[in-house]
């Protein structure tokens, strides 16, 4: 296919320029450190190069060891190919990029200077360039291979020694889907890198070739529908809609000694007036046009995919100015925080209450972090006169008894009728993200990262700052998030008892109580909060089984023969 020069595809062009100035650099791939010169690698070399990355998520997976990335070392040219990525998602980075000894790309959790487990992309600039060779210098190929990796990230998955598992690598390509649309990317060359370097057989980690072809073209339709691109969507025909985030960091320009990268082909029969990416940076414009957008069905069978904004509106009635601040504030605040707080103001509720479907939609758009419950998603549904607001553990906690649900339904009754007599909702748009303002405004001072791996390490820290007599403003341990892991004694403790003291307080704010002894055979009690319980995957919690669960830390004794105690975010059976 001939390649036509053209200035509104610069953003891919500074990407693959990045990726193509990485590839002429010349670093040896991890598994070729001794050789200098020889043969390109050829196809079968380079499925058998993504299949070796430990501990981490390469593109097609099987764990073989390598050396960590030092997180002290900035990432080079790959990091501005990310940001440039980023700016397409609606969404804050929630992870570093250095290059690595790793054969390929990963998303990687190790542990940064401070010990705490840090979310990573390491890159090997070398292998960049070996995919563009075997894709026929396909552009968008090593481009759908790093936004895979940010997938994983950005979703929340949790990669583990041993390799990855099927189900989040189908995410991580569905997201991948997802973005190459907003870049401006065919359906065909989004797909390129899985079509050209991927085995048709299932491995024990990763899925073949056909379920992840599927995968992405689920996120790419997806996309496509989400901005009412109609029936072109299912054919794989429709352009990509080129949006990229006024908020979102823009990459910084392609060294200088970078090659010229050729633009990424068009896609076959797509007309000439059909939109191409734009120039970057490509904010957007003071005051945008409403736009009526379409959310993916609530279907609990669905593959999740992280959603890329957090204000969605099926009317295209929300006054776009307010919208766009709202937007701003909200990605801003999940950057700053982690909090991810989606509003969605939809026509149709699939058959479900409203409070089924927001937790279909927490599930499916993948809001917020599970392990920590620092989601929210608001649904109105004027149509049928429902609203709901479901809250992670974590939000669910700060926010204490505030019913946002019942804000909602009366923005609905008193709001709708105006919004739909004049088909526009003007400043009662502001009144409607003002239960996710207050959630926001709730969550802000909270610390989101896990900061302790057992409760013997939080206790021990809290007795050494009880002897300093610490303010709860200075405590490094008070209300903190700790993992531990931990065998049920009791669902149900009797309360008065001081070896396992139940908090009266808490059981009627409405809280359960269940006694648990952790791996170190301390005692705590463990908070729980029934309306989050249906968030949770591991099932109904049952006497006698071993559990890791991640909490917040609330009551804690310096003597570790009395009951501590914590309220739980989340909880899954223990291997």
């Amino acid at each position: 296919m001939k390649h036509t020069p053209n200035a509104n595809i610069r953003p891919v062009a500074i990407a693959c320029a990045a990726l193509l100035g990485l590839a002429c650099a010349g670093v040896a791939l991890a598994q070729k450190a001794a050789a200098t010169a020889g043969p390109k690698p050829t196809k079968a070399q380079l499925v058998a190069e993504l299949a070796a990355t430990l501990q981490a998520c390469s593109y097609d997976g099987s764990p073989v060891a390598f050396s960590p990335p030092d997180l002290s070392k900035g990432g080079g040219t790959g990091k501005q190919v990310v940001a440039e990525i980023m700016k397409y998602t609606g969404l804050p980075a929630n992870f570093v990029v250095v290059e690595g000894q790793v054969p390929n790309a990963a998303a990687v959790i190790m542990a940064g200077p401070d010990k705490l487990p840090r979310r990573v992309i390491a890159y090997n600039p070398s292998f960049m360039g070996d995919v563009i060779r075997a894709t026929k210098a396909n552009n968008w190929a090593p481009v759908s291979i790093m936004a895979h990796e940010i997938g994983h990230h950005l979703s929340g998955h949790t990669i583990v020694p041993g390799g990855s598992q099927p189900p989040i690598e189908l995410e991580s390509d569905k997201f991948s889907g997802f973005v190459l649309f907003k870049m401006g990317a065919p359906l065909k060359d989004a797909q390129n890198a899985i079509a050209t370097l991927i085995p048709e057989k299932d491995g024990e980690t990763h899925p073949g070739r056909r379920k992840r072809l599927a995968a992405i073209a689920a996120g790419w339709t997806e996309a496509c529908e989400l901005q009412g691109g109609g029936a072109a969507c299912q054919g794989g025909t429709a352009p990509g809609k080129a949006i990229a985030v006024a908020q979102a960091p823009a990459a910084a320009p392609a060294p200088s000694s970078a090659p010229a990268a050729k633009p990424a082909p068009a896609p076959s029969g797509t007309p000439a007036t059909a939109p191409a990416v734009a120039a970057s940076p490509a904010p957007m414009p003071a005051t945008p046009a409403a736009v009526a957008q379409v959310l993916p069905k609530a279907d609990a069978g669905a593959l999740p995919s992280k959603g890329g904004q957090f204000i969605y509106d099926e009317f295209g009635i929300l006054d776009p100015a307010i919208r766009a601040q709202f937007e701003k504030q909200m990605h801003d605040h999940a950057q700053q925080t982690g909090v991810e707080i989606v509003t969605l103001l939809v026509k149709d509720l699939d058959g479900k209450t409203a409070e089924e479907y927001a937790h279909a939609m927490m599930r499916q758009l993948r809001v917020g972090k599970l392990d920590v419950g620092n989601g929210a998603v608001l649904v109105a549904a004027p149509e049928q006169g429902q609203a709901a607001a479901v809250l992670g553990a974590g939000v669910a906690l700060e926010m204490g008894g505030h019913d946002k649900a019942e804000q909602l339904s009366r923005w609905i009754k008193t709001a709708w009728p105006l919004c739909k007599k004049k088909n526009a909702c003007g400043n009662w748009t502001e009144n409607l993200m003002l239960a996710a303002d207050h959630i926001r405004r709730d969550t802000r001072l909270a610390d989101w990262t896990i900061a302790y791996n057992s409760l013997g390490d939080l206790q021990k820290a809290d007795a050494a700052e009880s002897s300093q007599k610490t303010s709860p403003q200075q405590s490094k341990t008070w209300k903190k998030i700790l993992r531990l892991s931990g065998t049920v004694e009791s669902l149900n403790p009797p309360a008065g008892v001081k070896s396992a003291w139940v908090s009266d307080v808490k059981v009627k704010n409405g809280k359960k109580a269940v006694l648990m002894r952790s791996a170190e055979g301390l005692t705590t009690m463990l908070y729980v909060d029934p309306r989050t319980e249906a968030l949770m995957p591991g099932g109904k919690m049952e006497q006698g089984k071993t559990y890791t669960i991640i909490a917040r830390s609330d009551f804690l004794s310096w003597n570790p023969k009395d009951t501590q105690s914590v309220d739980l975010l989340s909880y899954a059976t223990a291997e």
